[in-house]
C-alpha cells in the first residue's frame, strides 16, 4: 500500500502558480490587442458607408448637375459604446432638382433616400452630408475640412462640392474624445479620411 501511494503523481503548488502567472501574462497582452482589433473592425462600417454616400452623390450630380445635401444628421443621437442603432425610416422627398426648367439653380436638400443611400442594417455611426458652394478637399498636411461637424442642409446654390461625415462613439467616451472616437470624412475631391488627431488609433 505504501508503494502504491508513492506512485501517485500531481502538480505542486509552485507549478500551478507558475501556470496561472503565464496565463495572466498572456491575457494581459491579448485582451487589449483584441479590443483594439475590434474597434478597428468597427470603423470599416464608416469607411464603407461614406464611400457609398460619395458614389451616390456623384451619381446624383451626374443626373442633376449639382450635389445633394441632407436636411439632418442620422441617426440621432450618436450611438454610444459602439451600439448598433436602426437606420431611421425617412420618407423620400421626390422631385429634388438643382436646376429648374429655366436653368435657375435651386437648393437640393432632403434625406439620404433621395440619392439612393440606405445602409444595410443597423449602424454604429451618425452620418451627415452637406453640399458646398466650392469643391472640397479633405486631408493633407493641414488636414483641411477635418474640423467640426457638418450641418444639415447647406442651403447653397448651385452646389459644386460636398462633404460627408461619420461620427461614432465606440468606447463610451463622449464624442470628440480621442480614444474610441470615430470621425471620418469624405468629399468630392478625396477618399475617406480619418479625422482623428492621431491616425494610429484606428
Amino acid at each position: 500500500m505504501l508503494k502504491a501511494m508513492r506512485k501517485q503523481e500531481g502538480f505542486t503548488l509552485i507549478e500551478l502558480m507558475i501556470v496561472v502567472a503565464i496565463i495572466g501574462i498572456l491575457a494581459a497582452i491579448a485582451i487589449p490587442n483584441f479590443i483594439q482589433y475590434q474597434m478597428r473592425s468597427r470603423t470599416s462600417e464608416a469607411k464603407t458607408n461614406l464611400s457609398a454616400i460619395k458614389t451616390a452623390n456623384l451619381a446624383f450630380q451626374a443626373e442633376n448637375r449639382c450635389y445633394w445635401s441632407s436636411t439632418a444628421v442620422v441617426p440621432v443621437p450618436i450611438p454610444s459604446n459602439g451600439a448598433l442603432v436602426a437606420w431611421p425610416v425617412l420618407a423620400a422627398t421626390p422631385g429634388l432638382k438643382c436646376f429648374d426648367n429655366f436653368g435657375v439653380a435651386t437648393v437640393a436638400t432632403g434625406t439620404f433616400t433621395d440619392i439612393g443611400f440606405t445602409p444595410a442594417g443597423a449602424v454604429r455611426y451618425q452620418y451627415a452630408l452637406g453640399a458646398t458652394a466650392a469643391v472640397t478637399a479633405v486631408g493633407g498636411p493641414v488636414r483641411a475640412a477635418c474640423v467640426g461637424v457638418i450641418p444639415g442642409g447647406a442651403g447653397v446654390a448651385p452646389t459644386i462640392g460636398f462633404l460627408a461625415q461619420a461620427i461614432g462613439d465606440l468606447d463610451g467616451n463622449s464624442p470628440g474624445a480621442i480614444a474610441g472616437q470615430g470621425d471620418f470624412k469624405v468629399s468630392d475631391l478625396s477618399n475617406v479620411v480619418n479625422c482623428q488627431a492621431d491616425d494610429t488609433i484606428f
